[in-house]
């Protein structure tokens, strides 16, 4: 029997992981192993009984509840039903993840580690790509969709702003590092910032400014040679890639402005435009009005439908050709469900966010922050991409500090990373 339960530990640990690792390369090549990590998680869940730290994970799963309670006035029921699969994970994976760190007190460490890996396989990938297409003569190679691997650039830049945030973390952090393990958490954190300077996303921008931020007031406290190394290095390579791809951000922050002026002057080619922004911005227009006009919600498989009558009904062809969804978590779940969903995915935000600033948790608050930023311009729980990523850290982060408030209750024990 303790052999058996030792192989159960190790395949979950290493499926875990494999997760971790493929989940930025791409989504294609996930769901056979994230289907076994996580019944292989909650199988071991029965046995360790690890803590889960409600206060935090609570909003995931009410917000699921409503979703299935919102088939009751569905019509398209096999999207709905489809919309719950993709969903299931905001469920089990906090489960999944708890149980992981209740078998691996260095858990978030490891899986963090196998994560960052991940993203600077997408970026070699990525680059790969581009090069091969610049040698082919193609345009714009090294930018925004060109450039991404497999993930949509948001998602990418996204991923790649939390690694070096943890990057980060456990550079300023007090664990004993062996020099190999800190240069590598110095390499992944100088490329991954100047691969979402490349990426060009404009939510990844703002997360890699968020995140700056946040290292400075930490770095501010306090002092060392591998600090200023670490800045030094990051500011540098963000400098070059700025220089290579920064025009092309101001030139998507504008096209931004400019699309937000349209929609001011109540200009109607806003709802002819294939930009970009102006298709976003119509989105959001008409999830607003179908809100105001439907408190409870289309229903969880109706929501398309009620956005494509409205863009057929201001005319806004290229969101209706492209099928577009609010292209915001929070109105999203606004249409689909009316005010309670609405008022549901933001405490998804919210109340982690609360909890962290709370417990004084720096890094479970910027996660926090950088979901709020991305789930405003992006509908990120209705993708494996953003289900799966905020499912699993947020499980992982709650985790970390049920773990940190036991062991600082009981002894001074170092707590994990």
């Amino acid at each position: 029997m303790q052999s058996e339960s030792l192989n159960l530990r190790t395949a979950a640990t290493w499926a875990m992981l494999l997760v971790c690792a493929l989940l930025p390369v791409s989504g294609a090549w996930l769901p056979v192993p994230l289907a076994l990590a996580t019944v292989l998680l909650l199988m071991t869940a029965w046995r360790v009984r690890p803590s889960l730290n409600w206060r935090v994970l609570w909003p995931l799963g009410a917000f699921y509840a409503l979703h299935i309670i919102g088939l009751a006035w569905t019509d398209d029921l096999a999207f709905g039903l489809f919309d719950l699969q993709v969903k299931i994970g905001l469920v089990l994976l906090p489960v999944a993840a708890a149980a992981f760190l209740a078998l691996r007190p260095t858990g978030m460490q490891r899986a963090m580690a196998a994560f960052t890996f991940g993203n600077m396989v997408a970026m070699a990938l990525s680059l790969i790509g581009a090069w091969r297409c610049q040698a082919a003569g193609g345009e714009g190679c090294f930018s925004q969709s060109a450039l991404s691997f497999d993930l949509h650039p948001s998602y990418a830049a996204w991923y790649a702003c939390w690694c070096v945030a943890y990057a980060g973390h456990r550079l300023l952090g007090d664990s004993p590092m062996k020099a190999f393990e800190r240069w590598c958490w110095i390499a992944s954190m100088a490329a991954l910032s100047a691969f979402v300077v490349l990426l060009a996303s404009k939510s990844g921008v703002l997360g890699l400014g968020l995140v700056a931020v946040w290292l400075g007031a930490r770095v501010a406290m306090r002092s060392g040679a591998v600090i200023r190394i670490t800045l030094l290095v990051a500011v540098g390579v963000i400098a070059i890639a700025a220089i290579r791809g920064g025009s092309v951000v101001m030139a998507r922050m504008q096209a931004a402005l400019d699309a937000v002026e349209l929609a001011r002057a109540g200009d109607p080619a806003i709802y002819t435009s294939a930009g970009g922004s102006e298709m976003r911005l119509v989105a959001w227009m008409c999830s607003a009005e179908r809100i105001a006009k439907d408190p409870l919600g289309a229903g969880t498989g109706d929501i398309k439908h009620a956005l494509a009558d409205c863009y057929a009904d201001k005319g806004a062809t290229p969101a209706l050709e492209r099928k577009l969804n609010s292209h915001s978590q929070f109105l999203q779940g606004g249409v689909a469900l009316g005010w309670s969903g609405l008022l549901l995915t933001l405490a998804t935000a919210l109340v982690p966010l609360a909890f962290a600033l709370r417990r004084r948790d720096g890094l479970m608050a910027l996660f926090g922050l950088l979901y709020l930023l991305n789930a405003a311009v992006e509908s990120v729980l209705e993708v494996q991409a953003g289900v799966v990523f905020y499912a699993l850290m947020l499980g992982l982060l709650a985790a970390r500090s049920t773990m940190r408030a036991h062991l600082a209750g009981r002894t001074d024990s170092t707590s994990p990373a």
